[in-house]
């Protein structure tokens, strides 16, 4: 019962973050075509998320410990924050010159069978083992989501854009799983205790070479941000990355030794489609999905739905005590 209850809560979890992850894909989509320069977009949702977070953990005496923690092992903040959060956020905001926001969320569900097939190069243990039928249900969500966009994908004028797009995004799809994945195996072998919050700021800090590199290029192109462009940059900070990637970070951690729930949780990211769509007719006065659209959801929330039951049902080789 408690390793159902922690999958269930991981489930609620992932589905909140999913909402507030969402943010990402629409700002990117509504500063694609404004005066700032691409670069400033990608770096300025992480610059102001460090002192976000900085309240955060200083308020709950958090603060000292992270640190502590990148002073020890500044090589492995930076390696994995370059990789997730860094390469995630600059390739995402490249592929939102090319294609509108739903298209870029659509295609970043890859991430959810990146995570699975990842898995044999990350673990030594009994999570190597890719679970074959989270592994078939994923690639019925995915099923799903190309149903769901192949109407809007007849309409895309630039195929040209829309192939650049997708391999972008698919760096992005796979940097992000394997960086969060990749840090939390490196702090269980170093005996090391970080929470969410202190994981996605460990991480944003180690990206900062990065980052100062893009302000660079971003400042000589075209000066400083526009004020609108900081405004909003600030909003993905907050609602992306504070809420939706502690949020996620949170859910995984809870499940880091259940394979199946793991899945299941990185599956949860489908539902950034729908809130995207829905902040896109809202913001951009996009139309709803037709046929294509419609059935491409109910294949998706089918397969969500059979994800969520399997995963509450499946009971770990190792007990999930053992990720408090």
């Amino acid at each position: 019962m408690q390793e159902q209850r922690r999958t269930i809560q991981a489930i609620g979890l992932g589905f909140i973050a999913s909402l507030f992850l969402s943010s990402t894909f629409i700002i990117n989509s509504l500063l694609a075509h404004t005066t700032g320069h691409w670069t400033w977009t990608a770096a300025l949702r992480s610059i102001f998320l460090i002192p976000i977070l900085g309240i955060i953990l200083l308020c709950s005496k958090q603060l000292k410990p992270m640190l502590q923690a990148i002073q020890q092992m500044p090589g492995l903040f930076i390696q994995w924050g370059i990789l997730s959060f860094g390469a995630l956020y600059t390739l995402l905001a490249l592929a939102s010159l090319f294609v509108p926001g739903w298209l870029v969320a659509a295609t970043f569900q890859i991430n959810i069978l990146a995570g699975m097939l990842l898995a044999p190069f990350i673990y030594n243990d009994h999570r190597s083992k890719i679970p074959r039928r989270a592994l078939l249900l994923s690639v019925l969500i995915l099923v799903g989501v190309l149903i769901m966009q192949f109407e809007k994908l007849q309409h895309v004028d630039h195929i040209g854009g829309v192939i650049l797009s997708f391999f972008l995004v698919l760096g992005g799809a796979v940097a992000w799983p394997l960086g969060n994945r990749k840090l939390m195996v490196e702090l269980e072998k170093r005996g090391l205790q970080l929470n969410a919050v202190q994981r996605v700021m460990g991480l944003t800090i180690g990206c900062m070479p990065l980052l100062l590199f893009l302000c660079c290029i971003g400042y000589v192109q075209t000066g400083w941000p526009p004020i609108g462009q900081s405004e909003a940059s600030f909003y993905a900070a907050l609602f992306s990355g504070c809420l939706g990637g502690v949020g996620f970070y949170k859910a995984t951690h809870l499940v880091k030794h259940n394979p199946v729930a793991l899945s299941t949780i990185e599956a949860t990211q489908v539902f950034e489609i729908f809130f995207t769509l829905i902040g896109e007719m809202i913001l951009n006065h996009a139309g709803f999905p037709g046929i294509y659209g419609t059935a491409g959801m109910l294949v998706i929330l089918v397969g969500i739905g059979m994800h969520c039951y399997t995963a509450v049902k499946h009971k770990p080789a190792i007990s999930l005590q053992l990720s408090s």
